[in-house]
Parts: structure tokens; C-alpha cells; sequence
């Protein structure tokens, strides 16, 4: 049963990694296929920033399936810290997120 949550882990981890790579090059693409136009780049980041929220989520969710597996306190501090590192980035990516939001709805 353990091997299988690891597999899961492993799996879940990955897609977050592939989610986060995908948007990154999809960012960089876009980039240099349009750098000149400023409402192009805030639309880039504002896309990939939900890219990076999204793999987090998945890497998030990696980290609890793995601390299912050796349920100890020295697994659940990691975890805490894990996941209250990765909730700060997430909080400060959506105000930035909706900030650019905001301010592309104002422009249209």
C-alpha cells in the first residue's frame, strides 16, 4: 500500500513539475514572439502566474499524499513549513494576479 502512495506521490509531483515547465515555456515563447507590446507581457504573466498557482496545487497535494506514507512529526513539520511557504507564494502570486487583472480590465 505504501509503494502505491509513493508511486501516486511521484505521480502527482511530476504532473505539477510538467504543469509548471509547460507554462514556463509557453511564457517564453509568447515572450519573444511579442515582446514589444506591453498589454502583451502583463497578459503573459498573468497567465503564467495561474500556471504556477496551478502546479503548485499538484506539488502541494505531492508533499500530503507523502507525509500519509511516514506520518511523524518530523514529516508533518516539513509539510507545515512546505505548505505555509507555498501558501505565502500563492497568496502574493493572486494579488499580483488580480492586480494585473484589474488592470487589463481597466485598459479594455
Amino acid at each position: 500500500m505504501i509503494s502505491i502512495l509513493l508511486i501516486v506521490k511521484h505521480v502527482v509531483a511530476a504532473i505539477g513539475v510538467v504543469v509548471i515547465l509547460w507554462g514556463a515555456l509557453q511564457a517564453i515563447y509568447r515572450f519573444t514572439a511579442r515582446w514589444k507590446k506591453r498589454n502583451d507581457i502583463d497578459m503573459i504573466r498573468l497567465e503564467f502566474a495561474r500556471v504556477i498557482i496551478l502546479g503548485l496545487e499538484f506539488i502541494v497535494a505531492a508533499d500530503v499524499i507523502a507525509t500519509t506514507t511516514a506520518p511523524d512529526y518530523y514529516s508533518l513539520g516539513i509539510l507545515a513549513s512546505l505548505v505555509a511557504i507555498r501558501t505565502l507564494l500563492t497568496y502574493f502570486m493572486n494579488k499580483e494576479v488580480n492586480k494585473l487583472s484589474a488592470t487589463r480590465r481597466k485598459r479594455v
